[in-house]
């Protein structure tokens, strides 16, 4: 299939661009460019999840481009700052569908002063500049293409095809210029390396390398010192890039001196131990979680809280897909710095080995075990989980309702306090264990048991 046919094909394939042929039609002498990672991807022939469709709108007005989609859908200029537009289609919902971008064609000058933050641009933009002036502006090659919606035509001024051809990360222009405009972009190449499994070409990745020291760049700020690449940003690029290739990602980042930058802790015990990071190159796309415990998992909980939040890895929004929680993090690694042995996850007590190996943590601390190659001890784990599970006929991690609650046992005239947990403990430790099985045995076991202590 030609190039241009698999472009046309993505665009006509989603109902949510049904705008551009009413689009083009009411604007004869308009231009509509799709640019970006929807083209780089579609050439690819990768179909991602999420797909980020972005537009360039050539010889219309702004306020002729803002009319025109607010009769279409819901439109708002969140990207004041570079002048672009986030539309949603009538009919569509955010949850439905991403974000659309749509934007004029814009020139970027690096403000006076600037540090290298993702906002420290002039942008002007300009209904009547080539669509060839607005690529030369982006980061890599790969993602400085043009498809001319109207003429069906492939766009690629800076030669993104033939990298994409030979697997290459390249800057546009001059790489150091383009990364200290913009010291996010140090990230981002890193991150499309790993992902696409792509070789970044050695101008590019010599001032990757030379830059990565001013990740950690601050300013003054009202009095205050702020990061000039936002931690939010830094998370968001490590989180892709650990979750959808990261064996390549571990690589990529000792080699560019990354973990050196943004994991100090972990960089001082791989200088003592190059074994340290190999468990990760067992991990597959989407264990996230997983690359983040093994990765942590022998810091102590200041330096684990310490490190996440350096690299904006626990600021991420609820709810995406990308977001690591701290607190799970922190709990994996408190367990696999415990050391069990076989015999004594045997020996242990069911309601504490339900707190340590249920609810959601037992499956990633026995993934962990497996990549650290500690077979007999997730063995263990597996077995006993297994009987309990196959004793309540219940699912992998689906939770085992109670026999008894904190009221019930209250109703035994129990004072509230620390005596109603340990009385709670007692009960759960004989239903998982299977000794009582129903409501009944349990409050007559309770019964007893209280009975027999107040005779004593």
């Amino acid at each position: 299939m030609r190039k241009e046919d698999l472009l046309i094909s993505t665009l006509s394939s989603h109902r949510e661009l049904s705008f551009v042929d009413d689009f083009l039609f009411e604007h004869p002498t308009a231009g509509l460019y799709l640019v970006g990672g929807a083209i780089r991807d579609a050439l690819l022939g990768r179909h991602p999840r999420e797909i980020d469709f972005d537009f360039v709108v050539t010889g219309l007005a702004a306020e002729d481009v803002d009319a025109w989609f607010r009769t279409r859908g819901k439109l708002s200029l969140v990207g004041q700052h570079f002048g672009v537009y986030k539309f949603i289609p009538t009919g569509f919902s955010p949850q439905q569908t991403s974000f659309i971008d749509i934007a004029l064609p814009r020139t970027e000058t690096v403000s006076q002063g600037s540090l290298g933050e993702y906002k420290d641009f002039d942008v002007q933009s300009d209904p009547h500049l080539p669509i060839e002036t607005d690529l030369s502006r982006r980061d890599f090659t790969i993602n400085a293409m043009a498809f001319d919606v109207r003429e069906k035509k492939l766009i690629d001024p800076f030669h993104g095809q033939e990298d994409l051809a030979q697997k290459t990360i390249r800057a546009v222009g001059n790489p150091t210029q383009r990364f200290t405009e913009d010291l996010s972009r140090i990230l981002r190449g890193i991150r499309f390396a790993s992902e696409l499994n792509f070789v970044v070409e050695p101008q590019t990745r010599q001032a990757i390398k030379t830059l990565v020291p001013k990740l950690n760049l601050q300013k003054n700020v009202d009095g205050g010192r702020e990061y000039v690449v936002p931690r939010e940003t830094i998370g968001m690029e490590l989180a892709k890039a650990f979750s959808r290739n990261p064996t390549r990602a571990i690589r990529e980042l000792i080699s560019q001196g990354v973990i050196q930058e943004l994991f100090p802790s972990v960089q001082a015990i791989y200088d003592v131990d190059q074994t340290f990071l190999s468990p990760i190159e067992g991990t597959l796309p989407g264990e996230l979680p997983i690359v983040v415990i093994l990765l942590l998992r022998t810091l102590s909980q200041e330096e684990i809280h310490e490190t996440l939040s350096q690299t904006g890895l626990d600021r991420l929004p609820r709810g995406s897909s990308q977001r690591t929680e701290a607190q799970l993090i922190t709990a994996s690694i408190q367990l696999l710095q415990e050391e069990f042995t076989p015999q004594q996850i045997a020996s242990m007590r069911a309601s504490e080995f339900e707190k340590k190996f249920f609810n959601g943590k037992g499956k990633l601390f026995i993934r962990c075990l497996e990549l650290l190659e500690k077979k007999d001890l997730s063995d263990a784990i597996q077995k006993r989980r297994a009987n309990i599970e196959t004793r309540w006929l219940v699912d992998h991690d689906e939770t085992i309702a109670p026999l008894l609650s904190g009221q019930d046992i209250l109703a035994k005239g129990v004072p509230a306090g620390p005596e109603i947990r340990h009385w709670l403990d007692r009960v759960r430790d004989l239903q998982l264990d299977g000794s009582l099985m129903c409501r009944e045995d349990a409050l007559a076991w309770l019964e007893r048991e209280l009975n027999q202590k107040s005779s004593e």
